[in-house]
């Protein structure tokens, strides 16, 4: 995927809250953001956010 699409799958990582949620907004595998996310993050490298079981909040 592209870099600009990465960020918009941040984007809306951050609005929705959860993977989730982001991947039915975006009507795309949770999988698939999971894996966008760590792609950005690696090529930032740097994290991004912070995930935990109940949430996800930047950095």
């Amino acid at each position: 995927m592209d870099r600009i699409r990465q960020m918009q799958i941040f984007i809306q990582v951050m609005e929705s809250g959860n993977f989730t949620r982001a991947a039915e907004a975006l009507a795309i595998p949770r999988s698939t953001v999971s894996t966008e996310i760590q792609v950005l993050e690696d090529r930032l490298q740097t994290q991004l956010l912070f995930r935990s079981t109940r949430k996800v909040v930047p950095t």
